[in-house]
């Protein structure tokens, strides 16, 4: 590590534009790091595998676009390995041969299990562990991040020692992402799609450059999209609530399959009833049926 600060060539910037770094999801740049914020059971580690899946040239599940198939490394502390391997299962089947060939290639899922560095405080050993572990990778996923340190999430020391790690991880060449927790008012208000829903200290959100959530669908969504109450449970929208190096992106509203496969939806909103005014005039109630 130098111990010098390095100034820009000032000349150089005025002389022509820069080649911005690699896109390795849509908004997220090359050696950058980003979260994305759920509530508990939503779907966090589904939608982490499935977004290795489309990174490593897999199906584009989430409709995201087209992409280069990368290298992509998923650190699992949240699930056991046997219901890993089952996840994957079920989207294995739904793969064509050569895109499980690619997957096989391209993604790297590592279950941690206890006597593996799992500690971000730890002076640096689960760090250099981890960037051993991504060395030449595109993508480097944490699930979830408060099982990778033991310090206080709320403390916004221990928050960005954490962030520190994981920026000289994605020093080395990937993109970081990690998985976190939304707080309990956001998930009883509804308001799991902004960015203080994240839970614990504001430098998790603050010093991410890409954040991501996924937000249960609302009884108030389910009435204006027509979706019966009791399939509420298998909807999900997700989106980006920061993006420091893209334009805003619309939401995706994504359907939980067979397996609980997260596969993109679209839906369309249910024409209002007419309402009588007292005049005699009819007023459509928001009667449109934009896509959302």
């Amino acid at each position: 590590m130098s111990s010098r600060y390095q100034q820009l060539d000032l000349s150089a910037c005025f002389a022509a534009r820069p080649q911005m770094p690699e896109q390795i999801l849509p908004g997220l740049i090359r050696g950058t790091v980003g979260a994305i914020f759920g509530a508990g059971a939503v779907g966090k580690t589904t939608l982490a595998l499935e977004l290795g899946c489309y990174r490593a040239g897999g199906p584009d599940w989430l409709g995201l676009g087209p992409c280069r198939p990368g290298r992509v490394i998923i650190f699992a502390a949240e699930d056991p390995a046997a219901v890993l391997r089952g996840r994957l299962y079920d989207m294995g089947q739904r793969m064509s041969a050569d895109e499980r060939e690619l997957v096989t290639e391209h993604l790297h899922v590592v279950p941690i299990i206890s006597g593996m560095p799992r500690d971000f405080l730890d002076n640096g050993k689960t760090t250099d562990a981890m960037r051993r572990a991504a060395d030449g990778f595109d993508l480097a996923m944490i699930d979830t991040i408060s099982r990778f340190h033991g310090g206080e999430e709320n403390e916004r020391r221990d928050a960005a020692l954490v962030m520190r790690q994981m920026e000289r991880i994605a020093e080395t060449g990937p993109s970081v992402v990690f998985l976190g927790h939304i707080n309990k008012a956001a998930a009883l208000n509804g308001q799991s799609d902004q960015q203080q829903a994240a839970r614990g200290s504001s430098v998790w959100v603050d010093e991410s450059r890409w954040v991501a959530f996924m937000a249960a669908c609302t009884p108030a969504e389910a009435k204006n999209f027509g979706i019966p109450q009791e399939s509420m449970k298998n909807f999900v929208r997700f989106g980006l609530s920061k993006a420091n190096y893209c334009a805003p992106q619309l939401d995706i509203w994504l359907r939980r399959d067979a397996g609980g496969v997260l596969l993109k939806e679209q839906l369309r909103k249910v024409k209002q009833q007419m309402k009588r005014q007292p005049t005699g005039r009819i007023t459509d109630m928001g009667g449109d049926d934009d896509n959302f």
